[in-house]
């Protein structure tokens, strides 16, 4: 059966190490969408920000997702946190396959984030700026879960 799976939330929420995780337990593969637009530029996302701008990003990203879902018949993919306000993208992920909002409290990712300095866009905007422009893209998937136990529920073997 194919199944595609894309996590969506804010920079730091977890979802590349969630994403891993479930797609060790459900047997299938795993894409970074990040990474594979780093393999495809032959360049790091900072510096593509930095180099030539976010809307080429944007324009490199969706590109990407529409490549990957079109290559791969099943997968979990870790999205970037702005993946879901750009173009049609969530429209997209929504009708291809499952969407599920990791929805990690910002004190949280805070604690996770205080050493990064790679993000792009946390050296111009804060989280709080972030999902306030973003929660309602968020909100348009499948479901919201706050927990590794929550995520894994949505995927449980059916005993029937």
């Amino acid at each position: 059966m194919s199944q595609k799976v894309f996590l969506v939330g804010l920079p730091g929420a977890g979802k590349t190490t969630l994403g891993i995780q479930l797609a060790d337990h459900l047997g299938i593969p795993f894409v970074d969408l990040d990474l594979e637009i780093e393999k495809h530029a032959k360049q790091s996302i900072r510096s593509i920000f930095s180099e030539k701008s976010e809307a080429y990003f944007r324009r490199l990203e969706n590109r990407k997702l529409n490549d990957v879902i079109k290559e791969l018949p099943t997968f979990v993919m870790a999205t970037g946190g702005g993946t879901p306000c750009f173009f049609d993208n969530m429209k997209v992920m929504n009708a291809e396959g499952k969407t599920i909002f990791i929805n990690t409290s910002i004190d949280k990712i805070k604690r996770r984030l205080q050493q990064d300095t790679v993000r792009p866009l946390m050296q111009t905007k804060t989280l709080e700026d972030l999902l306030e422009k973003r929660e309602k893209q968020y909100l348009q998937a499948d479901k919201t879960v706050t927990t590794k136990q929550g995520l894994f529920e949505l995927f449980k073997k059916n005993s029937s």
